[in-house]
């Protein structure tokens, strides 16, 4: 977004690292255009919004997110929003945005897509805004199962150490009150597990509301079919983006899976994706951690690199 509004001759550009910095900067400068995330730390986009409709304003507030869920968008227009603009963005899309609010952008001025080394963007930021983008389309995916809105989260892209790993692990099985499942995914040399971990007193009127029933009560069907929803949404979604099919295997109950016990153990650092979708109207939270091995994180970074 910076690359192609800077330089242009009739745009002044201000940034704001959160909605409460937005509103800082609204407050102390004649803004005629304000590009809103709703997913952001301290302040998030729902909470500026509502700031604002407060009070009078000329500012056309554009919403730029990942989010797309159907809800979060008629949120925003309710809320004052001038436009709602998913990402990723096309920029000629966004030349027709600005154009009926007065901002004329040269599309000649437009810079070309180019690679970019490791030097110029990590590919760890690369991969954190790629899995914001899977987010929101599986939040997306998700709410339309659930019929109703989804807290959308905020990605934490990382490596995990195998001593971090263990304790982990250890940490999950010590907590009672949660549901732990493991899905093991692979496709285009990539290739890992995902832990999904389900707490909340509303677990199975959740699962319920997704169109699961509990068949057997000692193998509880519902958690193991919200773990795979959660587990391949977010990889159909990522699939997508990166050009990369995946597969995943049937999900099992941690307390079940062999792996971490028969002295198979991980020596390597691991890529890391880890999330948590929480559900607006029930008490239920979703832990979800995705690790890949070191093979897989050396074809993440020639993906980032194509894409960047």
């Amino acid at each position: 977004m910076s690359r192609i509004l800077s330089g242009q001759p009739s745009v002044s550009l201000f940034f704001a690292e959160n909605g409460k910095e937005g509103l800082a900067c609204l407050a102390a400068q004649p803004i005629d255009v304000m590009f809103l995330d709703l997913t952001m730390p301290v302040m998030d986009g729902f909470e500026v919004l509502s700031e604002l409709s407060a009070t009078a304003h000329q500012t056309k507030i554009i919403i730029l997110s990942a989010d797309v869920q159907r809800q979060a968008m008629e949120r925003c227009i309710a809320l004052g929003a001038h436009q709602f603009v998913p990402k990723p963005f096309d920029p000629h899309h966004l030349i027709s945005v600005l154009k009926p609010l007065g901002i004329t952008l040269a599309a000649a001025q437009e810079p070309p897509s180019t690679l970019m080394s490791h030097d110029e963007y990590c590919y760890i930021q690369a991969f954190k805004e790629v899995a914001n983008v899977a987010l929101g389309r599986g939040a997306a995916i998700i709410s339309d199962h659930f019929g109703d809105f989804i807290k959308m989260p905020l990605p934490n892209v990382a490596c995990l150490t195998p001593g971090e790993l263990e304790m982990t692990i250890d940490d999950i099985r010590q907590q009672t009150e949660l549901v732990a499942i493991a899905q093991r995914f692979i496709g285009g040399g990539i290739h890992g597990e995902a832990l999904v971990c389900l707490r909340g007193k509303d677990v199975e009127q959740f699962g319920a509301r997704l169109g699961f029933s509990q068949v057997d009560e000692h193998k509880n069907e519902i958690v193991i079919d919200i773990a795979n929803l959660m587990v391949s949404s977010f990889l159909g979604a990522l699939s997508e983006q990166i050009n990369i099919p995946f597969s995943v295997r049937q999900p099992i109950l941690l307390e079940d899976y062999m792996i971490w016990t028969d002295g198979e153990c991980v020596s390597t650092e691991l890529f890391t994706v880890e999330y948590t979708y929480r559900a607006e109207s029930m008490d239920l939270e979703c832990e979800v951690l995705f690790m890949m091995d070191d093979s897989s994180t050396k074809v993440i970074k020639k993906v980032m690199d194509t894409l960047h």
